[in-house]
């Protein structure tokens, strides 16, 4: 148990929220966590160094600590930049007098992959900024190879102690690398999730209908186009014109909550009935336009007349009065049939066609009466 609150402790500390003005977490997270780690690297350090009684390095550890320690206290304080200048300027000192010291194999080089990274991750700057830092840092990387190729090192470590250094620097360099590309990861995978995830949003709602939830006019022609000119619907495709029988009666009379009641209802029934005979969508107002997928004339003016069935015996409760819904629909087929190639444009006017004509049938229908399917 103790154990888990000192874990806690600890997980809140370095992840506490601080960041600089228009900066990310992510700075925070990345320059403190590093410092922390080049702090522990230097306590590791300071052990090795005082194994083989070399107590000036000790103590030159000690005041990197220090100073890696500073840059940590520094992410705590909005000063973000700041500690990321003390981090790389550390690094840089240390790297130069590494390789003056003790020499090149103990892979103190390859902390240049660190700072190569951190110019990308870990700042603001503009593009240029970061080419020419990137310059610097490839100068840097040259000048040590050729300060190890043309002078010796001040001393020469043995082997055992050469080979202890490597290990150590690349398990930090790796650790620091890990570290950096995991949050900066995290980071943007969870900015990409929210973007892809409020762009589904908003293919939704510019798609259906934000009372219905059915489909709307664009999203219904864009679907049909789309497959007619895929060439879906080998068996036919047909389309209803959809009216509900005196709504306006029914705001006049309950108010229009009353009427938003009957639109939902009336959407649940077309939406669970066509989804196995193909979609229904609002087209304006208390009109749907329901589509057929594969099916003829006949056929689709039997499914119209089931489902007119369905809404009559339908009843809308609204605080406890009953109001009952009738339809009237004008059904009719759309030409899919092509000859050679056709444009969306041809097929649009055809799409037009149809539901100009259903709309013809539908108003056909109120003449008669309503309440009925006219094919």
């Amino acid at each position: 148990m103790l154990y888990i609150l000192l874990m806690n402790k600890i997980r809140s500390i370095i992840w506490k929220d601080v960041t600089g003005e228009n900066e990310s977490n992510r700075v925070s997270y990345i320059v403190r966590i590093n410092s922390l780690l080049m702090c522990f690297y230097f306590i590791v350090l300071m052990f090795v160094f005082a194994s083989f009684f070399s107590y000036a390095s000790v103590i030159f550890c000690a005041v990197y600590f220090a100073i890696y320690t500073t840059s940590v206290y520094l992410t705590y304080k909005d000063h973000n930049k700041i500690a990321l200048s003390i981090y790389a300027i550390a690094t840089i000192l240390w790297m130069i007098f590494f390789v003056y010291r003790w020499g090149w194999e103990s892979s103190i080089q390859h902390f240049v992959f660190v700072l190569l990274i951190l110019v990308f991750v870990g700042t603001y700057a503009s593009e240029l900024v970061k080419f020419i830092l990137s310059l610097g840092i490839l100068a840097l990387r040259l000048m040590l190879y050729g300060w190890h190729i043309y002078r010796a090192p001040v001393e020469v470590l043995p082997f055992e102690i050469t080979f202890l250094f490597q290990i150590i620097n690349i398990t930090e360099i790796f650790a620091a690398i890990i570290i950096i590309m995991s949050i900066f990861t995290k980071d943007k995978m969870e900015t990409e999730a929210k973007l892809a995830q409020y762009n589904r949003k908003l293919k939704i709602i510019s798609e259906h209908d934000p009372l219905t939830k059915l489909p709307n006019r664009r999203s219904l022609l864009s679907t049909l186009i789309s497959d007619i000119m895929h060439g879906k619907y080998e068996n036919g495709i047909c389309v209803a014109m959809t009216d509900i029988d005196f709504f306006k009666q029914v705001n006049d009379r309950y108010g229009h909550d009353a009427g938003d009641a009957v639109l939902k209802q009336m959407a649940e029934l077309f939406s669970g009935y066509m989804r196995k005979q193909g979609v229904a969508g609002r087209w304006g107002g208390e009109e749907f336009l329901l589509v057929f997928n594969n099916m003829n004339l006949d056929q689709a003016g039997i499914s119209a007349n089931e489902l007119l069935d369905q809404v009559r015996n339908m009843t809308v409760n609204w605080h406890g009065t009953e109001i009952k819904i009738t339809l009237t629909m004008g059904v009719t087929d759309i030409n899919t049939f092509v000859s050679g190639t056709i444009t969306e444009a041809e097929v649009d006017d055809r799409i037009n066609e149809a539901i100009q004509a259903a709309d013809r049938k539908l108003y056909m229908g109120k003449a008669k009466g309503r309440n009925t399917v006219v094919v």
